[in-house]
């Protein structure tokens, strides 16, 4: 067992709008080839995203035809097999995506949702001398109530044509792996039924490094897609009898400043600030222009307008002679604002209790109420994120409310004070959910 494992490759991403950023994915990608040239791999497994965009222009899919006319002359009998990721899907009037036209000129073997005879999903599969290679492409939130059937029809499969060691690719996020929880994340525990009959579970989506239960491999993307995903592993993976070993090319460099800028009381003394950390930064290979950005952080206690911009970039291009720089400023002098190390090793319920507890506690009127109304408001999160109905929604609120807002014997005896009341707390409420 011989071959490569890459996702998320993003061909066509202009990032910043460089044109030089836009050869940097292609290039990533053509590394990925050669690397399956030089190691004689069986075939190579791309598990959706290929490209950037569902609409793409002629520059990019030269780049994607270029780079596999590549491969089928200098190792014609390597195979490419592909999904669909949601960045590759068709739009609907157009019908057929992109990957269609390079799978009908036979750069690439695209393994798409067919249906044949009793199987819905895994109709279209590929049966090589010992291995067998399914592809879903990217279902959103059809993901998981789809996981039962994709076993029955892999269970079955097996048993009329025998087990063999069994690929099958996704394109979707798994729960806990990022920071933030993002819609359509699967949890571990329903993906146990294909544990039975998958070996090697091919993901993409997420654009880092990951695997799970040593049967689920998450190479990330090559380059960096965004600059929040800085300092995470990612590559691409080369997968032997041995193992799955995570490839990392060398791509264009990056460098990520932060300087607390708390306690600076002029731009003169900030411009000084970020002079000195510059000055003890690591030197930069004058043949590899990196892409920089310089974070700014903490009370800032003077007006934003008064730093010059222009000025720090100027300072960053004579130090790294970037091929692109952004200054980002965070102002954090805000009454709401919770500092990391005040939130390390707290779960996501127990910030989200301190933060809600913290902002409705500002408000006078409501301090006695506080515990009611966090709770509340945790529970319409929690319902408006499950999908529930917003009249549903609606009904826990106006409970809240009335219970809150019921007025003492003589107190608010006009109907419509108590419902301004009301409307007062309805609209605090939803500013602090927005």
């Amino acid at each position: 067992m011989n071959f490569i494992h890459t996702s998320d490759l993003h061909l066509g991403y202009a990032q910043y709008g460089l044109e030089e950023r836009f050869r940097d994915y292609a290039r990533a990608f053509q590394s990925v080839i050669k690397y399956a040239i030089d190691h004689k791999a069986e075939f190579i497994l791309i598990s959706g995203d290929l490209f950037h965009k569902r609409n793409i222009n002629a520059p990019t899919y030269f780049q994607a035809y270029k780079v596999l006319k590549e491969l089928k002359e200098k190792s014609p009998y390597t195979q490419v097999y592909a999904i669909e990721g949601n960045h590759d899907l068709a739009f609907h009037a157009d019908r057929n995506s992109w990957l269609e036209i390079l799978n009908s000129q036979g750069l690439l073997r695209l393994i798409r949702i067919k249906e044949a005879g009793e199987l819905k999903l895994m109709g279209d599969h590929v049966e090589l001398d010992n291995i067998r290679i399914f592809g879903v492409r990217y279902i959103g939130a059809n993901t998981t109530s789809s996981i039962l059937r994709i076993y029955d029809e892999i269970k079955k499969i097996e048993y009329e044509r025998g087990k063999k060691f069994t690929i099958l690719m996704m394109h979707f996020g798994l729960e806990g792996q990022v920071k933030q929880s993002e819609a359509g994340e699967i949890p571990y525990s329903s993906l146990m039924p294909l544990k039975e009959v998958v070996d090697y579970l091919a993901l993409g989506h997420y654009h880092m490094q990951y695997e799970m239960g040593g049967w689920i491999f998450n190479p990330g993307s090559i380059e960096m897609i965004s600059m929040n995903e800085y300092g995470l592993p990612k590559g691409f993976y080369h997968v032997k009898d041995s193992g799955a070993k995570l490839i990392t090319p060398v791509t264009r460099s990056i460098r990520r400043i932060k300087l607390d800028i708390s306690g600076i009381e002029t731009p003169e003394a900030l411009y000084l600030s970020i002079g000195n950390i510059l000055e003890r930064q690591p030197a930069t290979l004058s043949d590899n222009k990196p892409l920089v950005e310089l974070l700014l952080y903490g009370e800032l206690i003077f007006p934003k307008s008064d730093i010059d911009i222009d000025m720090i970039k100027k300072m960053l291009d004579v130090e790294f002679l970037p091929l692109s720089s952004e200054v980002k400023i965070e102002k954090s002098n805000s009454q709401y604002t919770v500092n990391e190390g005040d939130i390390r090793g707290l779960s996501r319920e127990q910030i989200e209790l301190r933060v809600f507890s913290e902002r409705v506690k500002l408000n006078a009127r409501y301090r006695d109420d506080a515990d009611a109304i966090v709770n509340t408001m945790i529970e319409v999160k929690k319902k408006a994120a499950a999908g529930i109905e917003e009249a549903e929604i609606r009904t826990d609120l106006r409970w809240c409310f009335e219970k809150l807002c019921s007025p003492a014997p003589g107190t608010f005896e006009n109907g419509g004070k108590k419902e301004a009341t009301q409307q007062t707390l309805l609209s605090s409420m939803k500013g602090d959910l927005c």
